[in-house]
């Protein structure tokens, strides 16, 4: 398969949702229109409805035949949010660097990336303040995932923003 169409089709797996002001029936509807398959809940912290805690979206997930992926670990640490404060490049490098420095996290992220191989579509949820996906780690994730995949079909250079290249990608080659 040509390179690029592979990209292509990697990076349109991968679909990003905020659920902040969100019902679940509005999200069960988001999902559905957008043909996800499995829900990767990255949210770091646990303040969000009763009905989004995660055993709750689980089941709520589960409900309407979606799978969900509960990955804590590439949520955005409340430590790095306060350090950079309303500095959102500052937070997109503290959380890269994280991912690719704190071991679990790098062990997931290394896992989803291989799960998106798979055929089916993958949603990225998070509970941010922000409805901006570009000032929001889900955004962030989702590029470095397509970052690592374009470094695995031999292209140089990175995607949208991210300037440094991610170093764990010769871990998922």
């Amino acid at each position: 398969m040509d390179r690029i169409k592979e990209l292509a089709r990697f990076t349109q797996k991968i679909k990003t949702e905020f659920v902040k002001g969100v019902k679940p029936n509005k999200l069960i509807q988001k999902l559905k229109r957008k043909d996800i398959g499995v829900v990767v809940d990255i949210r770091w912290w646990s303040v969000y409805p009763t009905y989004f805690a995660p055993k709750n979206m689980g089941d709520l997930l589960a409900a309407h035949n979606f799978k969900y992926i509960r990955y804590r670990e590439l949520g955005n640490p409340s430590k790095l949010r306060h350090k950079a404060g309303e500095n959102f490049e500052l937070a997109k490098e503290l959380y890269l660097d994280y991912i690719i420095k704190d071991f679990k996290a790098r062990q997931i992220f290394i896992e989803l990336f291989k799960k998106i191989r798979l055929k089916k579509n993958y949603c990225l949820i998070c509970y941010c303040q922000t409805l901006d996906p570009k000032l929001c780690h889900r955004f962030w994730l989702k590029e470095a995932l397509v970052n690592a995949k374009r470094l695995t079909l031999g292209f140089e250079g990175n995607f949208v923003l991210d300037l440094k290249p991610i170093p764990m990608i010769q871990e998922v080659i």
